[in-house]
């Protein structure tokens, strides 16, 4: 599929996990690009840097549904929809793993004609029916 636009933005990334009852936060603060193709795909890519780790992260954004894909040394790859159930798998140095991936909230406010949007994603993570954790992110970006 060819690329009709890419638009260089600011992206802004607050994550929340909590897990057997302790929380973390975290925030990036990354330059990334925004890519429509001629079929009217939007795609929000960008690199997180964590220490020395640098990690490729591409949110694929739809009307009804959203991916995060990471690219790193452990690969994911969720999709989100507002109430629904998504199985995954999770690679680790140790393997494949699959885990649930249940959406509670998705919103989105994107305007498309200004690049700009804001997206917040409340989710769990499930693996066999145990909860590894709560999950929020808050994601920004604009031209």
């Amino acid at each position: 599929m060819s690329i009709k636009s890419i638009v260089p933005v600011k992206v802004s990334l607050n994550t929340k996990m909590t897990q057997d009852g302790k929380s973390d936060h975290y925030h990036f603060e990354e330059d990334g690009q925004f890519v429509t193709l001629e079929n009217g795909q939007h795609y929000l890519r960008y690199v997180e840097h964590q220490g020395s780790q640098a990690t490729p992260v591409q949110f694929r954004i739809a009307e009804d549904e959203i991916h995060l894909i990471r690219s790193g040394t452990q690969k994911t790859h969720f999709k989100f929809a507002n109430g629904g159930e998504n199985l995954t798998h999770y690679q680790t140095e140790y393997g494949r793993i699959t885990l649930r991936v249940v959406t509670s909230r998705m919103d989105a406010d994107l305007n498309l004609a200004a690049v700009t949007g804001q997206i917040e994603i409340h989710y769990q993570l499930l693996m066999q029916d145990q909860l590894i954790g709560n999950y929020q992110i808050q994601l920004q970006f604009g031209a």
